[in-house]
């Protein structure tokens, strides 16, 4: 009779962890993961555009230095949970970041180079 009940709350408690990543998505999970900052900004372009929640970061020296200071230290704590839309060169992801449950936005380029994001709390 436990044993059901245990393997019921074991399935409650795993995350839906996301189907395959595109390259991009899969290049900021693991350099995040990694808390790798070089890998991280190998993930975008020199001109991309961060926007934090109501914060906008522009180009990789301004997103460098926000990443270091609110992703990099974190990094083990993030996981692409579901794709929630997904069309060429964008998807659109629910996350677990820290303790929260969020939205990520991507917008990536031929060369799977990350042009812009946006991260949301999830309504």
């Amino acid at each position: 009779m436990l044993k059901p009940l245990f393997l019921g709350l074991i399935t409650v408690a795993s995350p839906a962890y996301a189907q395959d990543l595109p390259r991009a998505i899969s290049c900021y999970q693991n350099s995040t993961n990694a808390k790798d900052i070089n890998a991280y900004m190998a993930c975008f372009i020199e001109e991309a555009e961060m926007t934090d929640v109501s914060r906008s970061f522009s180009g990789q020296k301004a997103i460098a230095a926000w990443a270091e200071r609110e992703v990099i230290p974190y990094g083990e704590t993030f996981q692409h949970r579901e794709i929630l839309e997904l069309s060429v060169g964008y998807a659109k992801t629910e996350v677990t970041w820290l303790s929260w449950i969020v939205h990520y936005s991507y917008w990536w380029d031929r060369e799977d180079k990350i042009t812009r994001m946006s991260l949301q709390y999830a309504n």
